[in-house]
């Protein structure tokens, strides 16, 4: 008697794995839910049927284009020539010098840093920069500070100058800077 009393509690002890019945239920209740899911997104995706129709009503559409259409063509054109149309600005000159003490390395870097601004705007653009000239030159400083040896020797050094144009604009408060432009640019790691 005290041995099946024994035995019953070793088989309700909390230490019980769950049965092999469980873990099928579990996997079936995921493969229905699957299952839906797959259903429910083969009704929302179009058929290659109306795939090529909505493609072909599109391309109808570019084709005959409304004359305000055109009108709008022609404006994004005297955009592009206005953006021709551009003046360069002096920015400074910086030298950096910066120490890595992971590599103890020390990094030397010598540029000089144009922009270029509608001429429309740069009469606009020359009260701002004189303005906010400490902050500009505190960000372009900081860029060059927090520059990668690779982003420095990338040959057209699309990163930085992309960086530049951001913190410059931000610190103008408008986005007249068009493009950052390095007229001289050296960088010596030692």
């Amino acid at each position: 008697m005290a041995a099946d009393t024994d035995q019953q509690t070793t088989e309700d002890s909390p230490d019980k794995k769950p049965g092999m019945m469980t873990l099928v239920k579990a996997l079936a209740f995921v493969s229905v839910i699957v299952l839906l899911e797959v259903a429910a997104a083969s009704m929302i995706i179009p058929t290659a049927e109306e795939t090529t129709e909505i493609a072909e009503t599109l391309a109808e559409a570019d084709t005959t284009q409304d004359p305000e259409a055109a009108g709008e063509t022609a404006e994004s054109e005297d955009e592009s020539i206005l953006l021709s149309e551009m003046t360069e600005v002096e920015l400074g000159m910086f030298h950096v010098l910066t120490y890595n003490p992971e590599t103890g390395s020390r990094l030397n870097v010598d540029l000089e840093l144009f922009g270029t601004v509608l001429a429309d705007e740069e009469s606009e653009f020359y009260p701002l920069f004189e303005a906010n000239q400490r902050r500009i030159r505190e960000q372009i400083l900081i860029t060059i500070r927090s520059a990668e040896v690779t982003d420095l020797s990338d040959a057209g050094l699309g990163l930085i100058k992309r960086k530049i144009l951001e913190k410059t604009n931000r610190a103008l408060g408008k986005p007249l800077l068009h493009e950052a432009i390095f007229s001289k640019f050296s960088f010596e790691e030692r």
